[in-house]
């Protein structure tokens, strides 16, 4: 039990610095409220590597920090990035990689998975594109408005549009990466875990 305890820690702190080095990448719009980084592919691999447990601490760490004034978020930390324009996003990022990771799991334990890459291909490339980016805009594109008085119209200019080609790409390197390191997955998935709930809920 220690050692999987152990093992956890190591890879949240990994995951989590991983998602931090992915939200430095930042690239601005011209005139773009909200920067594009590589945040929802550290919320792809933290949901896909990681129990839902671990997926979730490995990102709200990195908030627990940044809420410390580190510049954890595209170089910005402290509780004005994290009251910010793009605090709906910020909040969201830890319970999208938990959501990720509870589908991978139960996908990893259906037949299917076994028998017909395609089929995987789809499923996982629909998990990441609905979990890790679409359902990020449920509370980021009000908070959003709430933030800046922008218009839903304007909110989604601004906060959605331009990204879903980003979010699309970066749903198909986790994809791509899912298929190839499937057994990898498995097995570091149910390192952090022991005994009937390593069998029942995490190996494929």
């Amino acid at each position: 039990m220690q050692s999987n305890n152990i093992r956890s820690l190591v890879f949240i702190s990994l995951f989590a610095a991983l998602f931090i080095v992915m939200s430095s990448l930042t690239i601005k719009l011209g005139g773009s409220f909200v920067p594009i980084t590589l945040q929802t592919l550290g919320v792809v691999l933290a949901g896909l590597f990681l129990t839902p447990r671990n997926a979730f601490l490995s990102i709200f760490v990195v908030i627990v920090l940044a809420a410390f004034g580190l510049p954890l978020f595209s170089g910005q930390g402290g509780i004005p990035t994290l009251t910010g324009h793009t605090a709906g996003f910020i909040f969201a990022f830890p319970f999208c990689a938990m959501l990720v990771s509870f589908a991978v799991g139960a996908y990893l334990r259906s037949s299917s998975s076994k028998s017909n890459k395609l089929i995987s291909f789809i499923v996982f490339f629909l998990i990441f594109e609905l979990f890790s980016s679409l359902f990020s805009y449920i509370p980021g594109i009000p908070w959003l408005m709430h933030v800046l008085g922008f218009s839903f119209p304007k909110a989604m200019a601004v906060g959605f549009y331009p990204f879903l080609i980003g979010d699309a790409l970066k749903s198909l390197v986790g994809t791509l990466l899912a298929i190839s390191l499937t057994p990898y997955i498995v097995h570091i998935r149910s390192s952090t875990v022991s005994g009937k709930a390593q069998e029942s809920v995490y190996t494929a």
